[in-house]
């Protein structure tokens, strides 16, 4: 058990050690680097080290960017080289490294860079922004000290720059224009797809629903035809004008129409074989218009030539890709707008992610309405 005589001399070893240990020095507000090397990077009259993406350099498009580079040594050093880099979602717009090698005693204070930037020449044609939003910045300087030549440190700050107008002004530069179209073409294309969805949806269940191929008198129009087997005997035109026939009296026409009717639809006959060549596949409404027939027309003429084993189908009329590059075409504005509103900093490699993550999500609702628009295999017997 140790003594209080003890326990003091512990007590006065460690308060003399803390003595001892050189304490690291802060360095001051705005200055970034080390003890041996501090520096402060003046960005158009702002702090580098003071910037980040809640409080980003605003720069306007027009203007060139001032550059002021003020260094501090605290140990003789030899300055050698330092890099400077600005990105634009993750992309370099602009690198520039540059020699310095000069040797600078402890002590000393002074200003090694005092330059501009020509923003106009990188991200503008003429009077229009060709980017607008936030742009990441890095300078790195490398420096060995007189006492240790061989060992390079490097020190380095980043810093956010705003470029361009901010708010509704922010839409009217190019990539915020292109944002705007992709986002309303994305948008659209998915109102489209999901009302051909819908109508797929909807079309399958009244093939499902029919308890027999006799009920099938009219195929909805987003029923896929497609044509796999030879004809090994001709089509009856009788046969198939009988079968028309049924469809219009029952459901459409008058009986005192139906004839000419049954006339007009069966002549199509023909030229709907040539329409769905083998291995082709075309949607009944697609039929109905290259024939110049009304929808139920033409699904009541590709029901006639399924129930002969002259056309088959299985599927509807989903837009699987429309939904999945829509998605994809979506999630990839969500970043945009908040590059150009939020201030957000994405590299490529977020925006891939995000974009792949959109496309996912998108094939897996399509993927679903494909499931509910499932439908049951005709023609193939």
């Amino acid at each position: 058990m140790l003594s209080k005589s003890g326990i003091a001399l512990i007590l006065l070893g460690i308060l003399a050690a803390t003595v001892l240990v050189s304490p690291t020095t802060a360095q001051p507000a705005g200055w970034s680097g080390d003890d041996n090397l501090a520096f402060q990077l003046t960005v158009n009259g702002v702090s580098a080290a003071e910037s980040d993406a809640n409080n980003p350099i605003p720069v306007d498009a027009h203007e060139d960017i001032n550059m002021l580079l003020e260094i501090q040594t605290g140990d003789n050093l030899t300055l050698k080289s330092g890099l400077f880099s600005m990105k634009y979602l993750g992309f370099n717009i602009l690198e520039q490294d540059f020699n310095i090698d000069t040797v600078v005693p402890a002590g000393t204070t002074v200003d090694i860079l005092n330059s501009t930037i020509p923003t106009s020449e990188l991200v503008s044609f003429g009077n229009i922004s060709l980017v607008s939003g936030t742009l990441t910045g890095r300078l790195n300087l490398t420096y060995s000290l007189l006492e240790s030549p061989s060992e390079n440190t490097t020190v380095s700050e980043s810093f956010v720059v705003r470029l361009g107008p901010t708010g509704a002004a922010a839409i009217f530069s190019v990539s915020g224009l292109l944002t705007a179209g992709f986002t309303v073409m994305s948008i659209f294309s998915i109102l489209l797809a999901l009302d051909e969805f819908q109508q797929g949806i909807l079309g399958a269940m009244k093939v499902r629903s029919a308890e027999s191929d006799d009920e099938l008198r009219s195929f909805p129009r987003p029923v896929i035809l497609r044509r796999i087997k030879k004809d090994r005997e001709k089509i009856s035109k009788n046969e198939l004008i009988e079968r028309v026939r049924k469809v219009i009296e029952n459901e459409w026409h008058p009986r005192e129409e139906a004839a000419e009717m049954a006339d007009k639809v069966s002549a199509k006959a023909p030229r709907a074989l040539n329409i769905v060549g083998f291995g082709s596949k075309v949607p009944v409404g697609t039929l109905a218009k290259k024939l110049d027939l009304k929808p139920d027309e033409g699904g009541a003429l590709a029901a006639a030539l399924t129930d002969l084993g002259i056309l088959q189908t299985k599927t509807v009329k989903v837009p699987l890709f429309k939904v999945m590059l829509a998605g994809a075409t979506l999630a990839g504005s969500y970043v945009s707008w908040n590059q150009i509103f939020g201030g957000v900093t994405p590299s490529w490699v977020d925006v891939l992610l995000l974009t792949a993550g959109g496309l996912v999500v998108s094939v897996l609702i399509a993927y679903i309405f494909k499931w509910l628009a499932r439908m049951p295999e005709l023609g193939y017997e």
